[in-house]
């Protein structure tokens, strides 16, 4: 499959995600930050949602041929969700759930997959982290750049389908460690400062 005809499916699974971050703006984390580094905290919750996320890709991928592959674009958005849940626990245990924005959860889901396109949007340094103002146009370029990167993964995931058993256990394991990079990518980013600018201060600058 071409990405041309996988283009479809790509257009409706960025609609699915921006659905998927308005339900995440309500979700509120039952965690609050700890006295002591939570640092053995977030590596239990993120082991449990590395667990789960592969459970769920490997449990989608189990039927074969075409029913597995029209339940590739569910599969994604279940596993950002978990991911993204698990990025604003992160946050909360560090007390800054209020910083949690769609570039930040965009960042911690997509950041070891192609960190050049929040070059406009997000600046890490070694002790902070700036978050510069976006406008309408600067997020939809990042999520059609992010789109291609979903395009390769949609088409990966079509050809293990066919594999009946051996894909569930490729999926499901690409699943568990992908989480694992979020919640990693996540616990450095808020041990850090944030910072965020607004439009105004961004063009004092």
């Amino acid at each position: 499959m071409t990405e041309t005809q996988n283009a479809p499916q790509t257009s409706g699974f960025l609609e699915g995600l921006i659905e998927l971050f308005a339900g995440l703006d309500d979700y509120r984390s039952p965690y609050a930050p700890t006295i002591q580094p939570p640092g053995d905290l977030i590596r239990e919750l993120t082991k449990n949602a590395s667990y789960k996320s592969g459970l769920v890709s490997a449990t989608c991928s189990l039927p074969p041929g075409p029913l597995g592959i029209l339940s590739i674009l569910p599969e994604l958005l279940f596993i950002y969700k978990i991911q993204g849940q698990l990025v604003k626990d992160i946050a909360a245990l560090h007390g800054k759930e209020i910083h949690v924005t769609r570039e930040l959860l965009l960042y911690c889901l997509f950041k070891h997959g192609g960190a050049q396109v929040f070059r406009k949007i997000i600046e890490e340094t070694s002790l902070k982290v700036l978050i510069r103002p976006t406008t309408v146009r600067v997020f939809q370029s990042a999520l059609e750049r992010i789109g291609v990167f979903i395009s390769k993964s949609i088409i990966q995931k079509q050809f293990v389908r066919w594999v009946p058993l051996g894909g569930a256990v490729v999926t499901g394991t690409f699943a568990y460690f992908d989480t694992k990079r979020v919640g990693k990518t996540a616990e450095e980013l808020f041990s850090k400062e944030i910072e965020s600018n607004t439009i105004q201060e961004f063009l004092e600058k």
